[in-house]
Order: C-alpha cells, then structure tokens, then sequence
C-alpha cells in the first residue's frame, strides 16, 4: 500500500453514514486535479464537519483503495482561523 500526500481546498463535505461507523466524502480540490475522499476514523470524521465548504486549505496523508477513492488518514488544516484553531486543532492533537 503506498502512501500519498495532498494539498488542495476542501468542498462538498457530506456524511455518507453516521452509524454505527461514521464515513464523511468530500472533494479536495488540488492545482492538477479533484480527489474523490473518504474519512472512516469517527475523531477525524467529526473534526473535518467543522470545515466549511471551498473555504479551508487542508494538507492530507492517506492512500487509495480498490475504487481509487483517497482515504484519509491524517490532515491539518493549514489556513486556520480562531474557531478552527480551537475546535479542530487542539483536539486534532490529541488523536495524532
């Protein structure tokens, strides 16, 4: 399994399931090209509805499955504001 990283823009955040493990998809927006991703652990699934849409650049680090969906397995905001400072970043260091 090979690991990949990607900056882009996060937009159409949307939770595809909630229970009983939650699963959120959003589209990241790089210079070259949209990736279709998907975060399956609940602390960051939770963290990434905080994002509002096309508005937060996140960093990602993940890999691919079978479908070629872009699993998500850190990220860190990298344009924060104050609420996003508190309620993303503090407890997003505390998973890591």
């Amino acid at each position: 399994m090979t690991k990949n990283s990607y900056v882009g823009v996060v937009d159409k955040i949307r939770v595809i399931r909630a229970f009983p493990n939650m699963l959120v998809r959003f589209t990241l927006h790089t210079s070259s090209e949209d990736i279709n991703c998907l975060v399956c652990k609940k602390e960051l699934a939770n963290l990434i509805l905080f994002l509002d849409d096309g508005k937060f650049e996140v960093a990602t680090h993940g890999h691919y499955n079978d479908r070629s969906q872009f699993i998500v397995d850190k990220f860190i905001v990298r344009n924060p504001d104050s609420f996003i400072r508190e309620f993303v970043l503090k407890p997003l260091k505390t998973i890591a």
